[in-house]
């Protein structure tokens, strides 16, 4: 009698995450690919767009001559930038398309977009966090047994 020594590794560290965004529902894998979109949007961008924004609104702001719609047109264009990029980072995780479908579902705001992001990025982290304390379980488990024997 052949006794069955193998241990289901895929069961244990799978990365995928079932999310249901906007009335549909995505596999999500953890992947570097995902990791770097979500990375890059939410470290970099936005804080650099964010920061350009402070520099570029105290220029307007030295400018006495700037305008109510110039300061509307500015705005806009920064919200419309931020948007894209939401877009393009929801493409990557979700797939191509997928952002603007997210977008348009949540009435078009491009504010909804960075929650969504940020709550994909929240429902990630504990498939990470999951898959460490099984893992964590399972050598836990083996050490007790293997000094039982």
């Amino acid at each position: 009698m052949a006794i069955n020594n193998i241990i289901n590794l895929d069961e244990k560290l799978s990365l995928t995450k079932r999310l249901r965004i906007a009335g549909q529902d995505y596999d999500v894998i953890i992947s570097d690919e995902v990791d770097q979109a979500l990375a890059n949007y939410t470290n970099i961008e936005v804080s650099v767009q964010l920061r350009d924004m402070a520099s570029k609104l105290e220029k307007m702001d030295d400018a006495e001559t700037t305008t109510a719609d110039q300061y509307k047109s500015f705005t806009q264009n920064e919200i419309d930038t931020m948007r894209d990029s939401a877009l393009a980072t929801l493409d990557a995780v979700l797939g191509e398309g997928e952002g603007r479908r997210v977008y348009e579902f949540y009435g078009s705001s491009t504010k909804v977009l960075n929650t969504v992001i940020g709550l994909i990025q929240v429902e990630l982290d504990k498939v990470m966090v999951e898959r460490k304390k099984t893992a964590d379980k399972h050598y836990s488990n083996r050490h007790k047994n293997n000094k039982k024997k």
